[in-house]
C-alpha cells in the first residue's frame, strides 16, 4: 500500500506523466514497425528504407529523451 501512496504523490505527479508519455511514445513506435514489416513485401525500397531510416531516428531520439528525464529526476533527487 505504501507503494501506490508513494506512486501518486504530487511531487512525482509529473515524472509519472513523462512516464506515460515516453510509454505511448515507445507503443507508437512498436507499432510503426510492425507496420514496416507487414507491409515491406508491397513497398518500393526507397520508401521501406525511408522507413527504417525514420524508425531508427525516432528510437535514438526517443532513448535519448528517456535518459534526459531520468537523469534530470535522478539529480533532482539526489542532488
Amino acid at each position: 500500500m505504501e507503494v501506490l501512496k508513494r506512486w501518486f504523490l504530487k511531487e512525482s505527479l509529473t515524472f509519472r506523466s513523462w512516464q506515460v508519455l515516453i510509454l505511448i511514445a515507445h507503443l507508437v513506435l512498436l507499432r510503426w514497425i510492425l507496420f514496416t514489416l507487414s507491409e515491406g513485401g508491397v513497398m518500393d525500397f526507397y520508401a521501406i528504407m525511408a522507413h527504417f531510416t525514420g524508425i531508427s531516428l525516432f528510437g535514438a531520439l526517443l532513448i535519448r529523451f528517456s535518459a534526459y528525464i531520468y537523469r534530470r529526476e535522478y539529480l533532482r533527487k539526489n542532488g
